[in-house]
């Protein structure tokens, strides 16, 4: 006689053809969540929010700088704020959209709108453009033309010009100091039509800073630019000898490049002793990764680098005279 054979249990969310019980519905939903963010959710990612703060920020300060006794209005505040976000974001998109098969290829970047499909190639232009568009345009009618220029010189240099040269030299690194030390003249010149003192020389600070603050991170991430084919300075000097001297350059520039505000009469004594604390706190951490190459080093000097430029900037404006 046969033996009747026990039916197998179905897979939990297949309790009954074309029936999703209210558990599995759930728990569907929430691997979904987790597999596949928003829509919307990818493109706020694409614009890196985070980066477009620090941006408006050193923005800010510059527009203060350049509004000096004359005073200033909201308006002209908020247009520059705004437009300035608008172009840093879009700077950001077309950045990703280029390299989204480097990012496919690094551990870091591999979860990006981009190399995942989240946002297609097509639309990541689209969206890109739109921004930095917006953005110049907006900081032309409502500011200054020069502030556009600005803006347009910063995308320009970041989207067109760094992005490619990352491919291919490590030099890549200096000029995209340039972009990214522009954001403060963009706010003086927003505020005031022209570049002064006071624009040029949060230029130098910012243009310094970077150089210790981007090799750190290069650093901490050699393995993943290797990877991907980057020949940025960690990935080209096995050894760091070439790189950790050239942050301890950067960073010895930098100590007394921040004081130059108070030489000149723009910031007071209490801005000084600031600056010069943090140029010492810089110059330790880089010394210390030189000595002990190790990624809690270069995690540290990373650190200080992001307390070093708000605190400055900030007390730079605090105490003008």
């Amino acid at each position: 006689m046969t033996q009747a054979t026990a039916p197998k249990p179905l897979p939990t969310d297949a309790a009954a053809p074309g029936v999703l019980t209210t558990t599995d519905s759930v728990s569907s939903d929430l691997a979904e969540s987790k597999r596949a963010p928003s829509l919307l959710s990818s493109y706020i990612t694409l614009s890196k929010p985070r980066i477009t703060l620090m941006v408006v920020v050193t923005v800010w300060v510059g527009f203060m700088f350049g509004a000096g006794a004359g005073g200033w209005g909201w308006l002209a505040l908020g247009s520059t704020l705004i437009g300035a976000a608008l172009s840093c974001m879009g700077a950001s998109v077309l950045n990703q959209v280029y390299e989204r098969d480097t990012d496919a290829k690094m551990k870091r970047t591999e979860d990006r709108p981009m190399p995942t499909g989240r946002v297609s190639v097509l639309a990541g232009w689209a969206y890109g453009f739109t921004l930095s568009i917006v953005g110049v345009g907006l900081l032309g009618l409502m500011t200054s033309w020069l502030a556009a220029g600005v803006s347009a010189l910063t995308i320009i240099s970041y989207a067109v010009m760094y992005t490619p040269m990352k491919r291919t030299t490590h030099m890549a690194t200096v000029v995209g100091a340039v972009p990214g030390a522009l954001p403060p003249v963009l706010g003086y010149s927003a505020a005031s039509g022209t570049i002064g003192v006071e624009a040029c020389l949060l230029f130098a600070v910012m243009f310094v800073w970077q150089l210790p603050h981007t090799l750190a991170i290069y650093w901490l991430y050699r393995d993943d630019f290797a990877k991907a084919g980057f020949p940025m300075l960690p990935v080209i000097d096995p050894s760091g000898s070439y790189t950790f001297r050239q942050i301890l350059i950067g960073s010895l520039l930098l100590l007394p490049l921040g004081l130059t505000p108070t030489l000149f009469g723009i910031s007071g004594l209490v801005y000084f002793a600031t600056a010069f604390a943090c140029g010492l706190l810089m110059l330790g951490c880089s010394l210390s990764l030189a000595a002990e190459p190790t990624r809690a080093r270069a995690r540290g000097l990373f650190f200080a680098s992001l307390v070093y430029l708000p605190v400055v900037l900030v007390v730079m404006l605090v105490d003008r005279i």
